[in-house]
């Protein structure tokens, strides 16, 4: 037995795919999603003086605002209030509504160096800390996750007038300091 159909049937089935396949991908990924925001990165550099107090620039930005709001990557040159320490922060900032896989991204990333505690942890479905020290420069690094939104900050500091393990300790209450002030910032955009 052989079926045969015409053209035209064919082209109007490929054209009510292609437009409900084309709707729902803008529905769910384009700019009919409801997306879930993050603070943008300027939005992190005027919030982040109240969590560490000190002059935060602003060095790096990715993505750009146009391509995605729900998810954000900062860098920031930092220098204490009291100009005792100074770094490099990076913050990755993500929202979305699969929280097995917000959880999946702070629990699989590497942390390097020794678990530390993290005070604030109760507030987060996953929540790590690690931090090390290499030569004269202390990294702290933090991830976490919540039901909407996932979050890693690494922090680089130095000192040249505080001890090794001054610039640790505050390495790492900084980076909790700061991935706490992110998680609860809300975008102005």
């Amino acid at each position: 037995m052989n079926i045969r159909m015409s053209k035209r049937p064919l082209a109007i089935l490929a054209g009510v795919v292609f437009v409900s396949v084309g709707s729902l991908g803008l529905w769910r990924w384009g700019p009919l999603a409801g997306d879930q925001v993050v603070p943008s990165c300027n939005d992190l550099a005027e919030a982040l003086p109240s969590a560490v107090e000190g002059s935060w620039t602003l060095t790096r930005t990715e993505p750009t605002r146009e391509v995605t709001r729900s998810l954000v990557r900062c860098e920031f040159g930092f220098r204490s209030a009291d100009q005792a320490y100074w770094g490099t922060v990076v913050l990755d900032l993500s929202a979305g509504d699969d929280e097995a896989a917000l959880r999946k991204k702070a629990t699989d990333g590497p942390c390097y160096g020794e678990v530390v505690p993290n005070p604030s942890g109760a507030r987060y479905k996953v929540t790590r800390a690690c931090s090390q020290k290499i030569n004269d420069k202390a990294f702290a690094g933090v991830f976490v996750a919540s039901d909407e939104r996932y979050a890693h900050t690494l922090a680089e500091f130095s000192s040249s007038s505080r001890p090794p393990e001054q610039v640790v300790a505050y390495a790492n209450s900084s980076a909790q300091r700061i991935i706490d002030r992110a998680m609860a910032l809300k975008a102005s955009d």
